[in-house]
């Protein structure tokens, strides 16, 4: 479902982007999106005085550009995508057994699940925004589901209907585009994790002679060196002739090296945006919900990257321990010694990262948590302590600003540093 998703949007030919029937449609899906996300980034030039309005603009906006990114980041790399899918279909990385398939099904499972529980999220979320302005009635008033700039007037029929359509198609293809990209990001590292475990059971089962544990030995030394060190073949050149080298884990990490980047930034972006417009909305309004539903498919968005990258780093620690599960005892000494040296080797867990910058684990995840707590406090105490000032202010006679009344308690220094606040204050968007 993943991958059929990905070719509604547009985002998964065949082989490759050639001239064909499907290339003109990805190119007017692509437009459909990339107008859509335009018209409402051109919008926060014109709402920049108006904090309520510059929040959920760029707490879009935001979003959407990332989806974008990550749209682009995904074609770009499509050809290596391709290759890794290749080569998981080689030999060495299918089960063996019925108690392999058994073994592995468990992450599959989990990650069918996390899909299903995030679909649900994402439809919620987009289509509470996309049918808001119907159910507040807004629609009289010609509002849409996004604020945006049209260079037309979208309050003549059938300019609004055209134009509502046309935010919803585009919105809708964006969030299925980065959502399933995410999943499938996740779903490599889901492999990544159950060749772990395959690798583990064929190692703990090693045993016979001298001869067929080291013959067995060989190949889960392969089959370990195929998951850091693949071998696929070469699209410029034959099979045969020319081989290009991989190394399978570290490709998958550059594949998504540049998403993670910017899906980190800009979810704690949108989160502490969120977090401060649910302050100022209605509780159990139609736009609370939709905005604590968005909140959370960012939340799982980073949750997902995290424990998946977790799951890597965990199974992959424990194959030099399974090595010692198997009948290595009545090995003779050169078997003991080849062992050990691959027991060497497979000491250091496989780390999935942000060019190195942070690992994926459940512990990087608190992190941005830590971070947007002590932000959102920030501005909620900011926010407090300006509206404190203000009815002082308020209180000493200073109602409208340019006409301040006369007041008798006040020195005249007095009311020119008030004076001098009321002014600052007034100038601030950001808490009025």
């Amino acid at each position: 479902m993943n991958i059929q998703i990905l070719r509604i949007v547009g985002l998964w030919p065949i082989d490759s982007y050639q001239l064909d029937f499907y290339t003109l449609y990805s190119s007017i899906s692509a437009n459909l999106f990339v107008t859509a996300v335009l018209f409402q980034t051109i919008n926060v030039i014109f709402v920049y005085s108006n904090l309520e309005a510059l929040t959920e603009t760029i707490l879009i906006c935001v979003a959407e550009l990332l989806a974008l990114f990550k749209i682009y980041t995904f074609i770009k790399n499509i050809k290596m995508l391709k290759r890794l899918m290749v080569a998981l279909d080689s030999d060495i990385f299918q089960p063996k057994s019925l108690d392999q398939r058994v073994l592995v099904r468990p992450a599959m499972v989990l990650w069918k699940m996390i899909y299903n529980i995030l679909l649900g999220a994402v439809t919620a979320a987009v289509s509470l925004w996309l049918v808001f302005p119907i159910l507040n009635g807004s629609t009289r008033r010609y509002a849409l589901p996004f604020p945006a700039w049209y260079p037309y007037d979208i309050r003549k029929s059938p300019y609004y209907e055209l134009t509502y359509l046309h935010q919803s198609v585009g919105t809708s293809l964006v969030a299925l585009g980065d959502y399933n990209i995410d999943m499938l990001i996740s779903a490599m590292m889901m492999y990544v994790g159950a060749q772990c475990d395959i690798l583990c059971d064929n190692l703990r089962h090693l045993g016979g002679d001298s001869s067929e544990f080291a013959t067995l030995l060989t190949h889960c030394v392969k089959h370990h060196t195929k998951i850091l060190k693949c071998k696929t073949p070469n699209f410029t050149a034959s099979f045969d002739s020319r081989q290009k080298i991989c190394r399978f884990a570290e490709e998958c990490n550059d594949f998504f090296n540049f998403i993670l980047l910017g899906q980190f930034f800009t979810s704690s972006v949108c989160m502490a945006m969120g977090l401060f417009r649910l302050a100022l909305v209605t509780p159990s309004s139609f736009e609370f919900y939709t905005l604590s539903f968005s909140i959370l498919s960012v939340i799982m968005q980073i949750f997902t990257y995290c424990w998946f990258g977790e799951e890597v780093e965990s199974k992959s620690s424990k194959i030099a321990y399974a090595t010692f599960e198997s009948e290595w005892i009545a090995q003779p000494s050169h078997v003991k010694k080849n062992m050990l040296i691959f027991v060497e080797s497979a000491q250091h867990p496989v780390k999935l990262s942000t060019f190195k910058l942070f690992y994926l684990s459940l512990d990087t995840k608190k992190g941005p948590t830590i971070v947007i707590k002590r932000l959102y406090c920030f501005m909620t105490i900011a926010e407090f302590t300006a509206r404190q000032v203000r009815e002082v202010i308020d209180e000493c006679g200073f109602v409208q600003m340019g006409h301040p009344p006369y007041s008798p308690d006040l020195a005249p220094s007095d009311y020119y540093l008030f004076s001098k606040l009321k002014k600052a204050l007034e100038r601030t968007p950001f808490f009025f």
